[in-house]
């Protein structure tokens, strides 16, 4: 078994790891998150801080996202105003981009990380949560990661947190589609794959076109659900599957649904109910900003048996390298 599956089976267990690095965090710092935080990371780390910013912003902050080397080279094109922390995101904690964008700022520095690292040491506080992956893509510790720091808002806020047993509990019931998303990849040898995601979905759309990309070298995009209408709909054709990743949907996406179908695209959709598409996998109830680790997994595993589908170790990603450093 390739340890990419396993990891991304792990995906309940990294709930409870991340769980205990909140609580060891919150049990250890007299620290509390401020409400102007700018976030940065690169590649999936980059996407990870995208959704991380929006839950700021949606418990009362306000959060902005940049790649780190936009905030190296590029910051003065962004709106950074006047943070009061900034976190930088780094699985391995050795990455180069982030390990300076530390310094681009001069606020408080905050990392999150897997590992005591060069990222965890120069930060000023440091959320350690020990996800750690054996494969080259980050799969079940994007979801952890995103987890421990999503309930530190909550907490440094005034919300209530989640309940990591009942979130463990939700993902167990995704990752029961695995069955079926390998029948869907055996059932239809799609030639390109759209993503599309509103609100704080976009993120893990783009998350989900990069593990295509990084796990089965593979033709993907991602969009805002609806602006996919706008010129970028002319790329799907029959050999199109597009994912409509959707909490609760409106009479908007069923039209969607059947105009991309009417282009002999297949469609699937992934959340609470069904926009009439030609596969659909049904999401548990979870309130947002937290839902987003339940769509995770279905996009990592289809990701996954499409590279399995092309003869690919997804372990090992050509050009690719665990740790990205210059």
């Amino acid at each position: 078994m390739h340890a990419t599956l396993r990891e991304i089976r792990k995906t309940p267990e990294g709930i409870l790891t991340a769980q205990r690095a909140f609580e060891d965090f919150v049990t250890s710092h007299d620290f509390r998150l401020p409400r102007e935080i700018v976030y940065t990371g690169c590649g999936s780390s980059h996407f990870l801080s995208q959704p991380l910013a929006m839950a700021t912003t949606r418990l009362g902050g306000r959060g902005l996202s940049a790649p780190c080397s936009e905030l190296l080279y590029s910051r003065e094109w962004y709106p950074i105003g006047n943070p009061e922390l900034l976190v930088a995101i780094s699985r391995s904690g050795e990455t180069t981009e982030a390990v300076k964008a530390l310094n681009t700022l001069d606020v408080p520095r905050f990392a999150l990380t897997a590992y005591e690292s060069t990222l965890s040491r120069e930060a000023d506080h440091a959320l350690i949560v020990p996800a750690h992956e054996e494969s080259v893509v980050m799969t079940h510790s994007f979801t952890a990661f995103y987890f421990a720091f999503l309930q530190l808002l909550l907490h440094s806020y005034g919300w209530e947190t989640y309940d990591a047993e009942l979130v463990s509990s939700l993902t167990k019931e995704v990752l029961r589609s695995e069955d079926y998303i390998r029948e869907i990849v055996s059932d239809f040898d799609f030639r390109n794959v759209i993503f599309l995601g509103s609100g704080i979905l976009y993120p893990v759309a783009l998350e989900a076109m990069l593990k295509m990309k990084e796990m089965a070298l593979f033709w993907s995009e991602a969009y805002q659900t609806f602006e996919v209408r706008h010129g970028f709909k002319s790329i799907a054709d029959e050999g199109t599957l597009v994912v409509l990743l959707v909490d609760e949907p409106l009479d908007w996406h069923e039209k969607l649904t059947e105009e991309f179908q009417g282009q002999k695209a297949r469609v699937l959709t992934v959340g609470r109910r069904d926009t009439g598409a030609d596969y659909f996998i049904e999401v548990p109830e979870l309130s947002p900003p937290t839902n987003v680790v339940l769509y995770l997994p279905v996009i990592q595993l289809l990701a996954y048996y499409k590279a399995v589908g092309r003869g690919l170790n997804p372990d090992r990603p050509r050009f690719l390298s665990k740790v990205v450093k210059w």
